[in-house]
C-alpha cells in the first residue's frame, strides 16, 4: 500500500487552488480496490485539501499514520469488550487513510522522493506484522477457546499462532523486498524495468491477452483467487466486521491463510524463475 511514488523531485508542485474533488481525482489508482475508491480515498482528499498549505511534510503524515497504527494497536490490547475492538477497528482506519495521505501531499507539493516511498513501504510493513501479533493477543487475553482445538489452552494456541503469523508475514515483507529489487527484474526479464513507486514497484512486461476462450476459462478461477487474496489482505476494506461481530478469529484467520498462500507463491514465482 505504499502511496509515496519517485516521480521525478524536480518536478513542480501544483499551482493554484486545488479543490476536495481534483485532489481526489488525482489520488485515484486504475488498480484501487472499491473500498480504497469510494471510501478511503476521499476523506484523505480532504485531508490533503487542509495539508497543502501547511508546513506538514508527507514523511511526516506518514509517520503519523504508525503512531495512529500504534493508537489502535494498543486500544485492541488493552480496552476489553466490544467497544475496545471497535474502537480499535476505527482508529486502524484512520491510520489507513492517512497512509493514502501521504503520497497525495508529495506530489501535490513537489515532495516525492525515493526515501518517502521506502519509509512509506517500511512502515505498511511494521503495521502489517504489529496487527497479527495484536490480534492474536486479544484472542489470548479473551481466553476464545479455538473452534477445533478445544482441548489447547487458548492462549497456547493463540499466542502461538501469533508466533507463526509473525514469522510467515516478516518472511513475505522479506520475499517481496526481494522481489521488488531491480536486479531481480533484470535477472528475471534481462532488462531493466521502469521505476514507477521507490524500488517497490517496476513495470512488468505487459501481459497479451490469452489466445482462446479455453485458455481464459483455465485462468479465470486463478485470477477470481488472486482477487480475493488481494482483498483478505487489504485489511482496512473489511476489518470493521469481525470487530462489530466481536469474533477477531473471523479477520485473523483468513488474514493468515492469505499470508501464507501469497509466501509459497513468491517463493514458488523466485524458484521458478532463478532455478531455471
Amino acid at each position: 500500500m505504499s502511496e509515496q511514488t519517485t516521480e521525478p523531485p524536480t518536478g513542480a508542485p501544483s499551482v493554484g487552488p486545488l479543490s476536495v474533488v481534483e485532489s481526489y481525482r488525482r489520488s485515484v489508482k486504475a488498480e484501487d480496490l472499491r473500498f480504497n475508491r469510494y471510501i478511503a480515498r476521499p476523506k484523505a482528499a480532504v485531508l490533503v485539501y487542509l495539508l497543502r498549505p501547511t508546513p506538514i511534510t508527507p514523511n511526516q503524515v506518514t509517520l503519523l499514520s504508525l503512531f495512529t497504527s500504534l493508537v489502535g494497536i494498543a486500544t485492541l490490547l488493552l480496552c476489553p469488550g466490544w467497544i475496545g475492538l471497535v474502537s480499535a477497528a476505527l482508529v486502524l482506519h484512520l491510520a489507513f487513510v492517512l497512509d493514502c495521505v501521504d503520497g497525495q501531499l508529495a506530489r501535490i507539493k513537489g515532495l516525492s522522493s525515493p526515501v518517502g516511498a521506502y519509509l512509506d513501504f517500511l512502515v505498511d510493513e511494521i503495521k502489517a506484522v504489529l496487527l497479527v501479533a495484536s490480534c492474536a493477543g486479544r484472542l489470548a487475553i479473551d481466553g476464545r477457546a479455538p473452534l477445533l482445538f478445544a482441548s489447547i489452552s487458548p492462549q497456547v494456541f493463540w499466542l502461538g499462532l501469533g508466533l507463526l503469523g509473525v514469522c510467515i508475514a516478516a518472511a513475505g515483507i522479506s520475499t517481496t523486498t526481494f522481489m521488488r529489487r531491480p536486479e531481480y527484474f533484470e535477472a528475471v526479464h534481462g532488462k531493466k524495468g521502469e521505476r514507477v513507486a521507490g524500488y517497490t514497484k517496476w513495470k512488468e512486461p505487459t501481459e497479451t491477452a490469452p489466445s482462446s476462450p479455453f485458455k481464459r476459462l483455465v485462468l479465470l478461477p486463478i485470477r477470481l483467487l488472486e482477487s480475493l487474496g488481494k482483498l483478505t489482505l487489504h485489511y482496512p476494506a473489511w476489518f470493521i466486521f469481525p470487530a462489530l461481530f466481536g469474533r477477531m478469529e473471523w479477520f485473523l484467520l483468513p488474514y493468515l491463510c492469505a499470508h501464507t498462500l501469497y509466501l509459497g507463491r513468491s517463493w514458488l514465482t523466485v524458484i521458478w524463475k532463478l532455478g531455471r
